[in-house]
């Protein structure tokens, strides 16, 4: 009985630690990016030793791909879960854009940032990192494209531009408010953005 007291005791702890590091390494990322953040930052902002970090992960790479884990996750049912609702592609293109403008308002919420980041500095052939990055980008691209294109055949967005030409702006718009809009900037930066976004877009 206390045998097994103590396992829970230490799997809680294996459990807090690892989120520990994971909290660390998305604010890290979303500040520093992939290259700038060392396996020594991770420590200094965790709290964390170097056995505790490497017993959970074998080096920074199969961190950040934990995290890109998370995100693919917290990607798929807060945007890509919108494209098979039964409703006209306008109304999701408005959902999805309120949706990011109120998420990037969220403290906890470093997905948008660290994946704009993760596009830019990291290159589509570079392998595992970087191949999985950009596979998220490509889905998200298809999104859009998809939505532009549907509410384009609905009638309810202009038609005199490619949706695949439009669709590249918007998520070009997209990444660049997450880029822009960081810790130094007031929360309604990011909100004044995506609403200036949607007007454009969609009025």
């Amino acid at each position: 009985m206390a045998s097994e007291k103590s396992s829970t005791r230490i799997s809680a702890r294996g459990i807090q630690t690892r989120e520990q590091i994971l909290q660390a390494a998305r604010k890290l990322f979303a500040t520093q990016g992939y290259h700038n953040t060392s396996v020594y930052d991770l420590f200094e902002k965790s709290g964390i030793t170097k056995g505790a970090l490497f017993h959970h992960w074998k080096s920074k790479e199969e961190l950040a791909l934990a995290v890109l884990e998370e995100m693919q996750e917290n990607f798929e049912k807060n945007f890509f879960s919108i494209q098979a609702e039964n409703t006209r592609a306008r109304e999701k293109i408005e959902r999805l854009l309120r949706l990011l403008s109120e998420l990037s308002r969220d403290p906890s919420w470093s997905y948008g940032r660290i994946f704009a980041i993760w596009c830019t500095e990291l290159p589509n052939n570079e392998p595992g990192i970087g191949t999985r990055v950009h596979a998220l980008k490509a889905r998200w691209c298809v999104l859009w494209k998809d939505l532009i294109r549907k509410a384009q055949q609905e009638h309810d967005l202009r038609g005199d531009i490619s949706s695949e030409n439009l669709s590249f702006l918007v998520v070009s718009a997209i990444s660049g408010v997450q880029l822009m809009c960081g810790a130094s900037e007031t929360e309604s930066t990011g909100k004044v953005a995506y609403e200036t976004l949607r007007k454009a877009l969609l009025t």
